[in-house]
Formats: C-alpha cells, sequence, structure tokens
C-alpha cells in the first residue's frame, strides 16, 4: 500500500504551519510521519510534543492497516495525561494526584462554599509551575484577577507576576447559545494551532454551568434535556481531542429528606467523570467528598483550607 502524501488539512491538527514544518524537516508522506518517534520528530520539527503525538495517532488510525493492544493504547493514555496541582497535598492524594486532563471534573455546593477558590488555586499553581494556558469562562462575574495575583504573591512575593496573568483568557459568558459559539471557536483555535495560547491550553473554567441551564428547565420553547446533551458532546470532545482538563462549578439543590444534591438533575448527572461537594466545615476549613467517579478508588472525603494563597492543608 502506497501511503499518501502530507498536505494541510489531513487530520485537523494538521495546519499550514505544521506541514511547513514537516517540509522543513524533509517529512513528506504519512509513512514518513508514523514512522518516526513522536519525541525525536517534535524536537526536530520544534513543535509540542503533545501536537505531533497527537497528528501521530489520527494518521495511525487513518491509514494503518495494523491492529494495536489494549496495553498499548493505555500506555498511549498515560503519555498525554497531565494532572493538574490543587496546592494541597491532602487533597492532592485523595484526588490520585490532582485533576486529571481528558476528564470534567465537577466542582458543586452552596454559595459561598469555595467553588470559586478551588478553580483559582488550580489555575495558580498550574501557572506557577509550567507556561501551560487556561480558558476562563466567567458566566456570573465570579472572576477577579486581584484574587488570583494575591495567590500568585503570596506563594513567592519577590516574583513580578504580571507575565503570568497573561497566560490565563476571561470571557464573560450571558446564556447558554453564547456557551456553545465560545466553545465552538476554541475548538477551531485549537485545530488550527496558530497561537501560542492554543498550543499550550491545558485547562477550561466553566464558573459556573447553573446560571446557564437552569433557567432552560422552565422554559415552553427549549429543550433543556438536548441542551445538557449538547453541551456534554463538546465539552467530552475537548478533553478527548485536546488532552484539555474541564473543570466545571455547579450549584445545589435540596431534595428529599434535606439531601444536597448538583444542580440540574439527573440529565446533567452523566456528564461529569469526577463530581465533587465541596462545603465549608469551620472556617477555614473546607471539606470535599466524591458524589462520583469514573476512576477507581476515588471516594470518601477530606478536609483542606482556604487561606489568602489558595489551597492549603
Amino acid at each position: 500500500m502506497v501511503m499518501p502524501r502530507l498536505f494541510e488539512g489531513i487530520c485537523p491538527q494538521f495546519t499550514q504551519p505544521v506541514f511547513n514544518q514537516c517540509k522543513q524537516v524533509g517529512i513528506k508522506t504519512v509513512a514518513d510521519f508514523i514512522t518516526q518517534d513522536p519525541e525525536i520528530l517534535a524536537k526536530k520539527m520544534k513543535t509540542p510534543f503533545k501536537d505531533v503525538l497527537i497528528i501521530h495517532r489520527s494518521l495511525t488510525v487513518q491509514f494503518s492497516g495494523f491492529t494495536q493492544s489494549a496495553s498499548s493504547l493505555f500506555n498511549d493514555l498515560l503519555e498525554t495525561i497531565s494532572i493538574l496541582d490543587t496546592g494541597s497535598k491532602s487533597l492532592n492524594r485523595f484526588l490520585k494526584g490532582g485533576v486529571y486532563t481528558g476528564e470534567i471534573t465537577e466542582i458543586h455546593g452552596p454559595p459561598g462554599s469555595g467553588k470559586t477558590q478551588f478553580c483559582l488555586s488550580v489555575i495558580s499553581n498550574l501557572i506557577l509551575e509550567s507556561n501551560s494556558t487556561v480558558l476562563y469562562l466567567d458566566t456570573s462575574g465570579n472572576f477577579t484577577g486581584k484574587r488570583l495575583l494575591l495567590m500568585l504573591q503570596k506563594s513567592n512575593d519577590k516574583q513580578d507576576f504580571t507575565k503570568k496573568l497573561q497566560n490565563v483568557k476571561i470571557m464573560r459568558i450571558y446564556d447558554i447559545y453564547d456557551l456553545f459559539d465560545s466553545i465552538e471557536s476554541l475548538v477551531s483555535e485549537l485545530n488550527k494551532q496558530e497561537s501560542r495560547f492554543s498550543r499550550h491550553l491545558k485547562l477550561l473554567v466553566l464558573d459556573s454551568v447553573t446560571p446557564l441551564l437552569a433557567p432552560c428547565f422552565g422554559s415552553k420553547f427549549l429543550d433543556a434535556v438536548s441542551l445538557i446533551n449538547n453541551l456534554a458532546q463538546q465539552l467530552n470532545g475537548l478533553c478527548s481531542d485536546h488532552k484539555l482538563s474541564v473543570l466545571v462549578c455547579n450549584n445545589t439543590v435540596q431534595a428529599k429528606g434535606s439531601l444536597i444534591k448538583p444542580a440540574l438533575g439527573m440529565p446533567w448527572k452523566y456528564v461529569p467523570t469526577v463530581s465533587l461537594s465541596i462545603e465549608k466545615s469551620n472556617n477555614p476549613v473546607h471539606k470535599i467528598k466524591t458524589v462520583k467517579s469514573c476512576r477507581s478508588g476515588l471516594s470518601g472525603s477530606v478536609s483542606f483550607k482556604i487561606s489568602e494563597a489558595g489551597i492549603t492543608d
């Protein structure tokens, strides 16, 4: 079988800049690309390893007739997973390392329980430890740059964190259709990989989903279940296709018997990979417990503190 020549758009991530970089290093056909070691090829092309690996897999699936073992697929998955630090060692242990890329993590709780502070702490640790970027979709006006800057300064008061803050992009979202448009634009940017922000994007925060979807349940003209299914498909696509971590805040409602549960009901229940309930136990102590997890061994609860520096033990 003769492998075809490479061309722009042969797979979603194979953009014109990537095509030009391939030509510069003598990679002209699909066979040239998939027979190269992705790590070595990434260095030759001066392209992020994650991007080369995604293209390598896509081309292999499209053009290779070879079978893959389950262990090989599992090892490939482990290579692309990043674990984001929360700031608390005990919370990280509870979460089997932290917040995972490739997953939708829901954090739900009543107002003032610390949902936004949890998100800001994950962001703070991520941009401190790496050059990764973050997209923060703000539906309620909860984001405050001063709070994030304070977290960064408390971690090290001798550094200027102005440049680090540039790794966080904030978008105000006003309704569910605005959210769909924003995600569609993001997917387009991720496929093109033309900007530094899109190439290094690691975390998407949606704070919060409740104001967008709750009004749809009482509308005669909107199908809330269909909208949730549409959103779930888009968020799962970001996780699987682009290896992002999606962190979603949700409110709570009171059920029968004084039971507190996540808002948006059964249609939303199956969307998150991991669902965590947060509550304030005794200021500044907070507690997180697992409500749902697709990962084995992630159960129970753990206590932590929220201080000026973010989440701590």
